[in-house]
């Protein structure tokens, strides 16, 4: 081989180098910088209805809250609802009730640690009897503090 074939490929080899430094070092630092430009973890705020009622959560103000339509007199709505943490050591547990009146009933699960996994049970009066028992529509959902 000559000289100048060697210097060629000397010379190839240093590019092909650096190429495969600079894509991984472009690689490292959109990595790196990725967890910086990412948007803020989305809020968990969400409603939704019951019968004769609704329940929804909102994460910036961490209050839960829960309302019963208003309905004619024979009618009575009541809407309860049972919020518990996965782990206790998180947070407290939380019951309230709204019956068919003007306004909401709310808690706060602000005491609770941030991204707390808890289940909300939320039951609605379907019929109410002294004697035999009420029936609840019961509904389940599970969030993030």
């Amino acid at each position: 081989m000559s000289a100048r074939t060697t210097g060629r490929r000397a010379r190839t080899r240093t590019r092909t180098c650096t190429r495969t430094v600079s894509v991984a070092a472009a690689v490292a630092a959109a990595a790196l910088a990725l967890p910086l430009a990412a948007s803020p973890a989305s809020a968990n705020s969400f409603s939704g209805r019951i019968y004769q009622g609704s329940y929804s959560y909102d994460d910036g103000a961490d209050r839960f809250c829960v309302h019963a339509d208003e309905v004619d007199i024979r009618d009575r709505a009541v809407v309860s609802v049972t919020l518990t943490p996965y782990d206790s050591s998180r947070g407290p547990v939380v019951r309230l009730a709204d019956v068919d009146t003007p306004g909401r009933d709310c808690a706060s699960l602000a005491r609770a640690y941030e991204d707390t996994h808890y289940r909300a049970v939320i039951k609605s009066l379907l019929s109410f009897d002294r004697l035999g028992g009420s029936t609840y529509k019961t509904k389940t959902v599970d969030f993030y503090s």
